[in-house]
């Protein structure tokens, strides 16, 4: 199996700098043009996907239209970004004026919403069941904290360090099944991380989502 891992273009939370936004978030003219470069770059590259999962978040709901246009997406909540609560629509600076150690465990909740340990479990359980799978080729669109969360388990690298990963937006990231190495996952490698054909873009823990 090869898992092809697809951040969600540019969107309006991301130029707003909010601490997540909420699933009705949309891309910006630039996302979509980014997703359109890079759905030209896959299919050029000859990927053909037999399975195509897609987060409910409208960012990514979009990004997926534009890469493979008419393609049977199957929705996967349990990709979405993490739930931040009331702090979704709050920019990341306001945010943390009110909880400046917010970052500092990934135990620490939203409120009312989930932690990073709860967005790595439910990812956790969407990997488990792909892997049940029949699938050959994967193409998931979906976010950076997900996407971070499984390369972690993939890599053994602990939760304690997320997010240890932060994709470029219009960015892929590949797994394939390979020969077991280190402490992480025995049957999968980290064949590339954050490419494709659009330049690369530093990104700061503060535009992570």
């Amino acid at each position: 199996m090869i898992v092809y891992l697809v951040r969600h273009g540019l969107s309006k939370a991301n130029l707003a700098r909010l601490v997540t936004g909420t699933p009705a978030d949309g891309l910006v003219d630039e996302g979509r043009r980014q997703a359109e470069v890079l759905g030209a770059w896959l299919r050029g590259a000859g990927v053909v996907p037999d399975r195509y999962l897609v987060s409910h978040w409208g960012r990514a709901r979009q990004t997926a239209d534009l890469l493979y246009p008419g393609a049977p997406w199957v929705v996967d909540e349990r990709l979405g970004e993490t739930n931040a609560g009331s702090a979704a629509d709050m920019t990341l600076e306001s945010f943390l004026e009110s909880w400046p150690d917010f970052y500092s465990s990934h135990l620490n909740g939203y409120p009312a919403g989930e932690s990073h340990q709860d967005l790595h479990e439910r990812v956790a359980n969407a990997w488990a069941d792909l892997r049940k799978s029949d699938a050959d080729v994967v193409l998931a669109v979906t976010h950076s904290g997900p996407i971070s969360c499984l390369l972690q388990q993939m890599l053994g690298i602990g939760m304690d360090r997320f997010p240890a990963f932060l994709p470029s937006h219009a960015s892929v990231s590949i797994l394939e099944s390979g020969v077991p190495s280190g402490s992480g996952d025995p049957s999968f490698r980290l064949r590339g991380f954050s490419a494709g054909p659009l330049p690369f873009v530093p990104t700061s823990a503060a535009a992570v989502r």
